[in-house]
């Protein structure tokens, strides 16, 4: 596909205002700790590197693409979960994300065929049907204002529940999303409670573990359900307790199931619901691009075409995806604990020190993007991603830990938005400011209210 030519004056999307750099204490009080990209300084998106003392511990800032190769590829094992992850988020502690060393290779050795390419495509499926089941549902709604957010992490969590759990799993979708949301937030701000390892005294994370508490429940009664079930249904949680059950006790097969299973469920639906809503938020405010992809989704859906037929339609499409997740990363921030001494780039860095990748600064370094906080699809154009360091866009992470899920995430994101484009045009809402708001994840604040109309033509 021929690269689309971009307008004069490119649009800025929303971002938290600039500043320089903060206290120490202002990370942990106030509206700052409640949406840590806010406290980023305006100098990070120059430096490749930055160091600071927090409560007693370095803290190295990494945003140079050598430095974060050597964290996520060549120096991997180097860099484990921080020590404080369980305190935070106890139920995945023990899954494919908090696990480090031979644990969570063997881990991943066992997910790895679910996620296969032909597995995936299985899937696809669902994907569609989802998608046009919402459209179907905005016929009812349109023309008026719909929040695409929240139906997004509707849809996201119905492939979710159907592709994965059979609709087995007990939870509701407005129940899911409220729990969910709760747990991320409560593990997303940064706290001094739990870097004094005080977390079960601090009553703002109370809300986040009763939450984990509710999806752990609800979980722990399907696992079990399923493996006294002599004939379960085909999908995922069957496969993976499975393999689990091959290399466990029961007892232990269940309990990596469960933190695995929350994974998915928490990081799996909420993560692509985000990376949905702000597609369709660059695009809501970018008409002309819109209708590009609109073209290109009404030309991929044609009678007859397979799931995977359309997904490769979609070229332009997965540009404007790409962009939104360098733009609006679905995990803004990788952090972790060096185990010995290491050298990274100029700095020194000690055992027990903390690092910090966070794909919300390197995705906008003026170092490494041409205009970096301007939307512009043709940054994922063929001829601009060969002249890409392949650690400057992240959104998945990257190295051995890159996201299990990513080729999953986008086909449902890609194969979702083509349904909507197809049928509806978008527009922002009037009156409304789109903010963003971060925890473990990032979303519009308060979700995405945009005016819905069925396409012409």
């Amino acid at each position: 596909m021929d690269a689309r030519t971009p307008t004069a004056e490119r649009f800025v999307p929303t971002k938290p205002p600039e500043h320089g750099p903060l206290p120490v204490w202002r990370l942990f009080v106030g509206e700052m700790a409640k949406n840590p990209i806010a406290t980023v300084a305006d100098v990070s998106y120059d430096l490749p590197y930055a160091s600071r003392r927090i409560m007693g511990r370095m803290y190295h800032a990494v945003q140079d693409p050598d430095g974060i190769k050597r964290v996520l590829l060549d120096n991997q094992p180097n860099y484990v979960r921080p020590s404080f992850l369980p305190r935070l988020l106890p139920l995945i502690a023990k899954g494919l994300f908090g696990a480090d060393g031979a644990e969570w290779k063997s881990q991943r050795r066992l997910m790895a065929p679910v996620f296969t390419p032909a597995n995936v495509a299985e899937f696809m499926p669902i994907f569609q049907d989802v998608g046009r089941g919402v459209a179907d549902r905005w016929s009812r709604q349109v023309p008026g204002v719909v929040d695409v957010a929240r139906d997004a992490t509707g849809a996201t969590f119905d492939v979710i529940s159907a592709a994965l759990f059979s609709s087995e799993h007990g939870l509701s979708g407005d129940e899911a999303a409220r729990h969910v949301h709760a747990a991320l937030a409560a593990a997303g701000q940064p706290r001094i409670s739990v870097l004094l390892g005080l977390a079960d005294l601090d009553p703002g994370s109370r809300g986040g573990r009763e939450a984990q508490g509710v999806i752990r429940e609800r979980i722990a009664a399907f696992i079990a359900r399923r493996q006294a079930n002599p004939d379960p249904p085909p999908d995922f949680m069957t496969r993976l307790i499975a393999a689990f059950s091959a290399e466990h006790e029961p007892k232990e097969a269940a309990q990596l199931a469960l933190h695995n299973a929350v994974t998915f469920l928490v990081a799996g639906h909420e993560t692509t619901a985000n990376a949905l809503a702000w597609t369709f938020y660059l695009l809501s405010e970018q008409p002309q691009a819109q209708a590009w992809c609109a073209e290109e989704a009404r030309a991929a859906l044609r009678p007859g075409a397979t799931p995977q037929e359309v997904l490769d339609g979609l070229v332009y499409l997965r540009w404007v995806l790409e962009e939104a997740m360098r733009l609006y990363p679905p995990a803004p921030r990788i952090e972790r604990e060096a185990a010995e001494d290491d050298e990274l780039g100029p700095i020194q860095v000690r055992k027990g020190d903390l690092l910090g990748i966070w794909p919300w600064v390197v995705h906008r370094h003026r170092l490494l993007w041409d205009d970096p906080d301007a939307f512009n699809p043709e940054n994922f154009s063929p001829e601009a991603k060969a002249r890409h360091h392949r650690f400057q866009y992240i959104p998945f992470g990257a190295g051995p830990r890159i996201c299990i899920g990513a080729q999953f995430a986008t086909a449902e994101a890609l194969l979702i938005a083509a349904e909507w484009l197809a049928r509806y045009e978008f527009a922002p809402a009037p009156g409304r400011q789109v903010e963003v708001a971060s925890d473990v994840a990032l979303r519009p604040k308060g979700g995405l209210p945009l005016r819905v109309k069925v396409r012409k033509g």
